[in-house]
């Protein structure tokens, strides 16, 4: 039953933030079933049983199923690239448009030319002085680009690709039962609605493709139960945007109180703080950091001109943001500070509570936790962009996908 669940919230979150878009009158029911089918699916993910996934990355070609992984990812690879060509070749890239990825891109050529020192240097030539806030998770990978001279929307295209490979992977243990169809039906809608869409411009304008891919990878290494490399990612995921944050202290509780494995809390604290250490100390020092630290305050500022100049990203998409208006946009941002942390918190302490009174095992608490974080932060982020929300969308369907998959095997065997 838990299950069945599972796939209806599945269903209706993909739907919310896609095609139920094209009906503005009821966007505010579709904000309130979003925000609904997001919690719903992370409260479920606890009631189902533990398993490791054990990682084989399509490397045996005997295995059931194979075949089929190798089809549809190279019917979706195909369907990708031709998509993303076509974005590519009817858009240049324009900070005027959008100053992301063109800030990114100086970036990358700076520290490409060894200037590692002024990576973070205002760039004159946007908007007569940007100052670069991208912590190197988020900029690095158009190093690559850079590099070889190719446009930049590859890489977040292929970050997408990499999701989908993340999920085929997981998907293998549903090829013949009903599960599998409908997780295909929802990743087909999710990768047509990415490449089609013309209002979100997810592969046209941003970069949220790497984003993207590392909070699947991190789904995929909570799955796995590998600290050492739970930590590496979870420092990737958070070197690329804030809003793990909240989540930091729910993992180091529940590695120092429920799991109680030295071995775990020691790997986990070791990949993450290098991870670190290598990707911003050592080649930048503390000046990405210092920018990151004071940068959630200016949210108040560009929500403000948002208001002024584009309301419409507040009321076509999803998020509180339109419930609280112009007139309390500081108020949505204090709200939005203090949930991020203690929706998570309470929830680790709850399950802390239940564990011990109770003497009752509560299964994949980081990613059920993981999952609760991203809804609350999206919920009341201060400027929904549309594009922001897919990042919470491909956790559900992976991890889904992956903690599902046990109950399959079961149902086969």
């Amino acid at each position: 039953m838990v299950k069945k669940w599972l796939f209806l919230f599945l269903i209706l979150e993909t739907l919310s933030v896609t095609y139920l878009l094209r009906l503005p009158a009821f966007i505010a029911v579709t904000t309130l079933l979003y925000t609904f089918s997001g919690i719903a699916i992370s409260i479920l993910l606890v009631f189902l049983p533990e398993k490791r996934l054990e990682i084989e990355l399509l490397s045996n070609p005997f295995k059931k199923g194979f075949s089929y992984q190798i089809i549809f990812l190279f019917l979706g690879g195909l369907f990708i690239y031709q998509s993303t060509e076509s974005w590519i070749n009817q858009s240049p890239i324009s900070y005027k448009d959008a100053d992301m990825i063109p800030v990114m891109q100086v970036m990358a050529q700076r520290f490409l030319n060894g200037n590692g020192s002024l990576v973070y240097s205002p760039i004159q030539e946007i908007w007569n002085g940007i100052q670069p806030v991208y912590l190197p998770a988020m900029w690095m990978p158009f190093v690559v680009s850079e590099k070889f001279s190719f446009d930049p929307r590859w890489i977040t295209s292929f970050a997408v690709f990499l999701s989908f490979f993340l999920f085929i992977v997981c998907w293998r243990a549903h090829w013949k039962m009903r599960s599998g169809v409908i997780l295909l039906f929802v990743s087909g809608i999710l990768c047509v609605w990415l490449y089609t869409d013309t209002t979100h411009n997810f592969i046209r304008l941003s970069e949220e493709g790497i984003v993207v891919f590392y909070y699947s990878l991190l789904v995929f290494a909570l799955l796995t139960d590998n600290f050492l490399i739970i930590g590496f990612v979870t420092a990737l995921c958070t070197l690329s945007r804030y809003i793990l944050v909240g989540w930091l202290p729910v993992i180091f509780l529940y590695l120092l109180i429920i799991r109680k494995q030295k071995k775990d809390t020691i790997y986990f604290l070791m990949s993450f703080s290098a991870t670190i250490f290598f990707l911003v100390i050592v080649p930048f020092g503390y000046t990405p950091l210092q920018i990151s630290f004071f940068q959630p305050e200016k949210y108040i500022e560009h929500a403000a001109r948002i208001w002024k100049e584009s309301p419409a990203y507040f009321s076509r998409s999803m998020g509180f943001a339109k419930f609280f208006g112009p007139e309390m946009i500081e108020v949505q941002h204090r709200i939005l500070m203090i949930v991020s942390f203690l929706v998570p918190l309470t929830a680790i302490l709850l399950i802390i509570y239940f564990t011990k009174q109770r003497a009752k095992k509560i299964n994949h608490i980081g990613i059920a936790t993981l999952k609760l974080t991203v809804v609350i932060v999206y919920a009341f982020i201060d400027v929904p962009y549309q594009y922001l929300f897919f990042t919470s969308s491909f956790i559900s369907l992976i991890a889904i996908t992956g903690v599902t998959s046990e109950c399959v095997e079961k149902e086969i065997a």
